[in-house]
């Protein structure tokens, strides 16, 4: 046996003194069988190097293996299973841990809370591989408790070699073996043909365990020749470096000590100190990673990049790999390579970027599939069972698309749950036969037509009729054995036809191209079975909870990862420092040099702290290093990353991170710079800067992806780069990019202007039998924002209907309450003066009980929060009723209509309002309550609409038709008693009166009657709108008005003089006869003048604005119109007063003119 250790700086010659001599071997002694063992990640690559090293470019008695690989060939080559044939994988093995915490829980004491959460299984399995690595076993424990003066520590240890011991015992009893497996080969190799007269070869490797060390020394001892490389400088002086801990070429040098103190004399040493990498990385490796470092002595510097976010980064770097793969017909995107220190990070950006470049490219990473359809539909089965059928986990289930559903079916069933405020034991009702609103006689709306219903219904049935028996089984409170939930789950998988779809889904991918959903779609159902074969196996007699079995499926689903193979031969590689540090690239980009992301900062020490690690050490019990080296081993990652190029090295990193914030760059490009190792860093912006625009032009699609910012540029008053015009003008005369090209330009012709509708479409949309009917409300939406009014009524858009009880539904609910009381009074000819307390309260409470049923459909809430805004509601009901019971006292006018229709049928005539061509608007509407009084053979109106919200009106409002809503039930009031009663009818008053129980201020606690004694007078209640300027007429509104005097009472907020006639500080809420008739006039007047604008088509993106206020603010359409200061203009009003607003409308009245600011 002869041992060789050939050492030396990297990129010294080493590996191809490796090849030279494989190349040697393969010569002399043909046939004898040659292993190349090389970390895992590099196997694939040295195995292409090695065939290109060889002169007939190819091998065949050379196995290229990393450890993995290496018991395989071994098992194979003596005909056994071995651990990496193992019939239970790592899951499988956290299982029977989980098993060992459940069953030795009582014997835990630091360790039992612990034994509860999800991760801890995986957390004390990756312990315990350590411990197998460093061959520690419980009896090792057991001596280091003894030994180690840490109390906690002693605990720790007892605790964990009870569950070791535990567990090799569980795992025994399963016909498997807790061994390292890389034991497991040692134990194999003195039996396998593949020793016998073998070479081997190590290389590229840093660090050992104690087991791997254990199979170097087999590996050596039973082959003919042994060849180690190692990473360690030529000088004695750096080697007694290196023996601080904390040095560079610490673990190298281990290796070192550990081979001399077994081989001693018998190793041959060859050292090698030849140069490998341009001149500027040669003098890095040589000169910065030395203690201490050294200026650079070239003339030359690496290239350092700074992005504004890593984006921008990626996009820099991009394009230096096209520039790289275009300066020569030899260059290719195989001798490129991205260096990361952990792929996270940078992984999803650079995918986005290299694609959008048409870059080929393989990142080497595990992918998660937690996130698969398959692995949200296993969480969401059991989330359905321990929530109850909860909205959520119920559509995480249907939106995976393996439920029976199409999409649109989940989309109908989804608005229509959220509509209704679907949720928990609802689903199970054998049919929802949900209605929306609180009023009787609500008119059915299209989205709840029966056929609608129908199929919503069907599709809860589908879903249940599969649900339902797995909730019946999973939720048994006493769980069932693993086998029993083996069986269920893989039952519903077949109902569920996933196998069939998942399929489906990969042959689709594989058919476009898109490996990687293919992959993921094949790996992710075997990883299920097999997650279901091994709970029906080792958990197969043990009852599991609910609870038990979704913490198996969180680990279970955290432990599934998918892997790609390269996709190509010819591809940039995108790869981690721990994965690729022995391999070499021509060109290698390092990116992410950013504090705390490279070199990366430690995390959480773990399970054993550093300390207590130390402590074992001391007590003899050798374990991995703790935080605090591997920190220091950061900088032998980062040596190793910057010496990796053969041709040209470049770093980058970012300056801001998605969200905006700033990133530091790391300490480690500060003191590059303070050496002189790197350049100049180059800016790349967030957007680019005129004089580099011929930088970012590569591919077609690419560089057509920037035009609708050149666009933006153009339109912002700047020239624009020729270079754009002519990408413009080629791709215009391209069939292949014409197409892509119309889709990017269509900023240069984008704007949102409506144009004017067509009078057919007009009238088919609004006017459909020569009249259009609908609400004043509809007339206001239109002087709010016409092109809201088309979108609402003509295009019928309208916002997801959520349930909810907010103020919209208070509102609505309260409106119902007093229609119904309303109605129950005028039935029985009674006044709201006519209730006692008693029948207020009664009333009340059977009116608002009776109401929420309905809309309930006869269920009982089960939600506390909506129990507590109903029971607020309803409290706001009885202070409202007593409030009006309060005002009816204090009224001689009399209650006569309530939500008194018009325009409908059994109701009042319509307003008709013509608009000239025979066309009419037809406006139907409901007034909430009417009151009258009489006095002198003259009838008095008063027009009351309740509001729940603030709500008032002015002149000024009526003027530009904000707000019609009291002048057009004025008109309707008038136009039914000239109609209906042949007599007139002079106005009282019109008012809004609020719906509401509002907070009081108070500086000390008051007692509920002084409560309310406060709140009737509170600002808060007081009617808002217009009275008549008559006095008495006042009087009978309020008997009490008068006796407020400069202050304002709640039903006639009005104050007065001392002389009893009105103060002038109020004066603008009062309006005589005449000032009625000219406001109702003009408001007939205004609404023609609406209908005709709709009749023409006019629905521009114009909403108005007043002082500050705006419709926009929470409008619903914004997405859809898409209002832009820079392109739209808002409909300016100018503030008016009350005089000046009349005084408006007479002259518009008189002159027969439409300027109403319109």
């Amino acid at each position: 046996m002869s041992i060789s250790v050939y050492y030396g700086r990297a990129g010294s010659g080493k590996t191809r003194a490796v090849y030279e001599r494989i190349r040697q071997v393969m010569t002399d002694c043909p046939g004898e069988p040659i292993i190349l063992l090389v970390p895992e990640p590099a196997t694939y690559r040295v195995e292409r190097e090695l065939a290109e090293f060889m002169p007939e470019k190819g091998f065949t008695t050379v196995r290229v293996v990393g450890f993995g690989r290496l018991g395989y060939q071994v098992y194979q080559s003596i005909g056994s299973k071995g651990a990496g044939q193992s019939s239970l994988s790592s899951f499988g093995r956290s299982m029977l841990l989980r098993l060992v915490m459940k069953r030795k829980q009582k014997e835990l004491g630091l360790l039992e809370q612990a034994t509860k959460r999800p991760e801890f299984s995986s957390v004390l399995q990756q312990l315990f591989s350590e411990f197998r690595a460093f061959r520690v076993g419980p009896t090792d424990l057991e001596r280091g408790a003894e030994s180690v003066k840490n109390k906690v520590l002693q605990k720790k240890l007892r605790e964990l070699a009870i569950c070791m011991a535990a567990y090799e015992e569980e795992i025994s009893r399963h016909g498997e073996r807790d061994i390292d497996p890389i034991m497991e080969i040692v134990e194999a190799l003195p039996q396998s043909p593949l020793m016998e007269n073998s070479h081997v070869f190590i290389d590229g490797f840093h660090w050992f365990t104690p087991t791997h060390y254990e199979l170097i020394y087999t590996l050596f001892d039973l082959a003919k020749e042994a060849v180690i490389t190692i990473d360690l400088p030529m000088a004695p002086k750096a080697l007694n470096l290196a023996r601080r801990g904390e040095h560079l070429f610490s673990r190298p040098l281990e290796i070192y000590d550990t081979l001399v103190a077994r081989y001693g004399t018998r190793i041959n040493w060859v050292g090698f100190n030849g140069k490998r990498g341009p001149q500027i990385v040669q003098e890095l490796e040589a000169n910065y990673f030395t203690s201490p470092s050294k200026q650079n002595s070239t003339d030359t510097t690496i290239p350092l990049i700074r992005g504004y976010n890593r984006e921008r980064e990626a996009d820099a770097v991009a394009r230096r790999i096209l520039a790289y793969v275009e300066s020569s017909p030899e260059a290719r995107y195989r001798d490129v390579c991205i260096m990361l220190r952990e792929s996270e990070t940078y992984g999803d950006t650079l995918e986005k970027v290299f694609t959008r470049y048409g870059i080929p490219h393989f990142i080497d990473r595990q992918r998660p599939m937690k996130n698969h359809p398959l692995g949200e539909l296993l969480t969401a089965l059991f989330d359905i069972v321990r929530h109850s059928y909860s909205r959520d986990s119920m559509f995480l289930l249907l939106k995976t698309d393996l439920m029976p559903l199409t999409r649109e079916a989940v989309d109908e069933l989804e608005n229509y749950v959220l509509e209704f405020g679907i949720d928990h034991y609802k689903w199970e009702r054998e049919s929802w036969p949900y209605l929306r609103g609180f009023h009787e006689g609500q008119d059915e709306e299209s989205h709840l037509d029966a056929p609608r219903r129908a199929r919503i219904n069907q599709a809860r049935q589908t879903i249940m009729d599969i649900l339902s028996p797995w909730f019946d089984f999973a939720a048994h409170s006493e769980g069932h054995t693993g086998a029993e939930w083996g069986e269920q789950l893989y039952g519903l998988l077949e109902i569920l036809q996933v196998p069939q779809r998942l399929y489906e889904w990969a042959k689709d991918a594989e058919t476009v191209g898109d490996q990687e959903s293919k992959a993921s779609h094949e790996q992710m159902y075997n990883a299920v079975i097999s997650f279901i074969d091994e709970i029906s196996m080792v958990m197969k007699d043990e009852v599991l909870t609910l609870d038990e079995m979704m913490l198996l499926l969180e680990e279970g689903l955290s432990d599934v990862n998918y892997s790609m193979i390269p996709p190509s031969l010819d591809h940039v590689v995108i790869t981690t420092i721990e994965r690729g540090y022995s391999q070499w690239w021509p060109k290698v980009f390092v990116m992410g040099l950013n504090q705390g992301v490279f070199p990366q900062s430690m995390g959480d020490e773990g399970l054993i702290k550093d300390k207590e690690r130390q402590e074992l050490a001391d007590a003899g019990i050798t374990l991995a290093e703790g935080a605090l080296p591997k920190a220091f081993n950061e900088n032998f990652l980062l040596y190793l990353a910057m010496t990796r190029a053969s041709d040209s090295l470049t770093l980058s990193y970012a300056s801001s991170g998605e969200d905006g914030t700033g990133l530091e760059p790391s300490l480690v490009v500060k003191r590059l710079e303070s050496l002189g190792y790197v350049g100049k860093a180059v800016d790349i912006p967030l957007s680019i800067e005129p004089d580099t625009e011929a930088d970012y032009v590569w591919r077609p699609l690419q560089s057509l992806s920037l035009l609708s910012e050149r666009w933006g540029a153009l339109f912002s008053g700047h020239e624009v780069n020729p270079l754009w015009w002519g990408l413009y003008n080629w791709a215009r005369e391209s069939d292949t990019y014409r197409p892509r090209l119309a889709e990017v330009s269509r900023g240069i012709r984008d704007n949102n202007d409506v144009p004017v509708i067509t009078k057919d479409l007009v009238n088919g949309l609004f006017l459909s039998k020569g009249y259009m009917s609908g609400s004043v409300t509809r007339l206001e939406r239109y002087q709010q924002c016409p092109f809201k009014f088309y979108a609402q009524y003509g295009l019928k858009l309208e916002p997801r209907r959520v349930r909810s009880f907010g103020a919209p539904e208070i509102g609505t609910f309260l409106h119902a309450n007093l229609e119904r009381l309303g109605n129950y009074l005028l039935e029985n000819n009674k006044q709201w003066r006519d209730l006692n307390e008693e029948e207020q309260q009664n009333l009340c409470r059977s009116v608002a009980d009776e109401i929420l049923q309905e809309n309930q459909a006869g269920e009982e809430t089960s939600d506390a929060y909506q129990k507590a805004i109903e029971q607020r509601v309803q409290r706001t009901l009885h202070v409202t009723v007593d409030r009006l019971v309060e005002w009816s006292k204090r009224s001689d006018f009399d209650t006569k209509y309530l939500e008194q229709d018009f325009g409908r049928q059994g109701g009042w005539d319509p307003i008709r309002v013509p608009l000239g061509e025979d066309r009419y608007l037809r406006l139907i509407g409901q007034i909430d309550r009417i009151d009258e009084y009489t006095r002198d053979g003259q009838t008095y109106g008063m027009v009351i609409d309740y509001k729940s919200g603030g709500a008032h009106v002015t002149a000024q409002d009526v003027y530009y038709g904000l707000k019609l809503q009291l002048m057009t039930y004025l008109l309707a009031l008038e136009s039914a008693y000239g109609n209906t009663q042949g007599q007139s009818m002079t106005p009282a008053a019109v008012v809004y009166s609020y719906v509401k129980n509002p907070k009081i201020p108070a500086d000390a606690p008051i007692s509920y009657e002084d409560a309310v004694a406060l709140a009737k007078e509170s600002d808060a209640w007081q009617n808002s709108g217009y009275f008549s300027d008559d006095v008495e007429l006042l009087t009978h509104i309020d008997n009490k008005f008068l006796s407020y005097g400069s202050k304002r009472g709640p039903y006639v907020p009005i104050a007065t003089k001392k002389d009893q006639t009105i103060s002038s500080r109020d004066l603008h809420k009062v309006k005589n006869t005449g000032e009625f008739d000219v406001m109702c006039r003009y408001t007939n007047h205004v609404m023609a003048d609406i209908g005709r604008n709709i009749g023409d088509g006019q629905f521009p993106i114009q909403p108005y604005q007043l002082n500050k206020n705006r419709p926009c603010t929470y409008c619903d359409y914004n997405t859809v119109c898409r209002f832009d200061s820079s392109r739209n203009r808002y409909n300016y009003l100018s503030r008016l007063s009350e005089d000046d607003a009349l005084e408006r409308m007479k002259e518009v009245l008189n002159e027969g003119g439409e300027n109403h600011g319109c």
